[in-house]
């Protein structure tokens, strides 16, 4: 792990390069925060045309790509290359109310692909309930212990050098898309991976519930910022329409093709969703919350 990343008030050594909206391609912005969670200088702004919320500058897919493969896990999560006894728990939970979501809506046996696949337990569930499951993830580390230690079908790679086998039923993705540089490129490449009929699922956090916690809610590893109609919109333009939303703290979605609501109208919510948030109030945020988790009495302004 790189100290760098844990000293206050100087910026992280990742190269960055791109500035304009990965979404929308605007280069309209709005500063929200010039620190992260770990009061290092990190810019975040938000698109003034989608409302999307980035790093700016966002680092480099190469960087980028190099921090996941090494670093990330341990950085971000604290963990070694295998997971622990507590996130497995967890992870399976968690997969257990995705597969619920998904089950409705696809037939028996079918093909599911995993984006992301972190230590695999979706995809072992997956595979216990009869459905044929494969799965990648970039961190070395998780992707060797999935396929060595649970016997699941994971290759080791990202959604640039995936190379599908087959043609699949539904691609799903799981708290990834937040962590990206190029969100567009990688729904085309999930939308390519599934067959006409097919299903696209994709879960982030919900920056409109995290942006309660100010800066605090943003760091090194969250390159991206959705809301529900930013994500929307990155299906939208894919022209994948909206089959199911789960919009509790995070947001999931399941996406198909069909004819998606009016990207001008998508884009208006957008904006709208996060209209209160700009730098003094995220900045202000910050000391609320922290001070209403140690104050008795005190709680956060929402």
């Amino acid at each position: 792990m790189d100290i760098w990343n844990w000293l206050p008030m100087v910026p992280y050594r990742l190269p960055r390069s791109r500035t304009t909206c990965p979404l929308c391609g605007s280069e309209d912005t709005e500063s929200l925060a010039d620190l992260d969670r770990r009061f290092k200088r990190l810019s975040h702004v938000k698109c003034g045309q989608c409302g999307l919320v980035r790093q700016f500058p966002l680092p480099t897919p190469e960087a980028l790509a190099d921090y996941y493969a090494t670093e990330y896990r341990a950085d971000y999560q604290g963990q070694s290359a295998a997971p622990t006894e507590h996130h497995i728990a967890k992870r399976r939970k968690e997969a257990e109310r995705r597969l619920g979501i998904l089950r409705p809506l696809l037939s028996p046996g079918a093909a599911i692909l995993d984006c992301g696949c972190g230590s695999g337990e979706f995809l072992e569930i997956l595979s216990e309930q009869g459905y044929q499951a494969a799965g990648f993830e970039p961190g070395r580390g998780y992707a060797t212990y999935a396929r060595e230690d649970r016997g699941l079908d994971v290759t080791c790679a990202g959604y640039s050098d995936y190379t599908p086998q087959r043609s699949y039923d539904a691609a799903t993705s799981f708290h990834v898309f937040e962590h990206l540089v190029d969100p567009m490129e990688a729904f085309a490449r999930l939308a390519a991976f599934v067959g006409p009929e097919g299903l696209v699922y994709i879960e982030v956090p919900n920056m409109e519930n995290a942006l309660a916690k100010g800066f605090g809610c943003l760091h090194l590893a969250h390159t991206i910022g959705f809301t529900r109609p930013t994500l929307e919109l990155m299906a939208a333009r894919h022209g994948f329409a909206v089959a199911v939303v789960e919009d509790s703290y995070d947001i999931g979605m399941v996406f198909r093709r069909g004819q998606p609501r009016d990207l001008d109208e998508i884009m208006a919510d957008g904006r709208a969703a996060l209209a209160r948030w700009n730098r003094a109030t995220v900045h202000r945020q910050f000391w609320r919350y922290s001070f209403g988790k140690v104050l008795p009495g005190r709680r956060s302004i929402q």
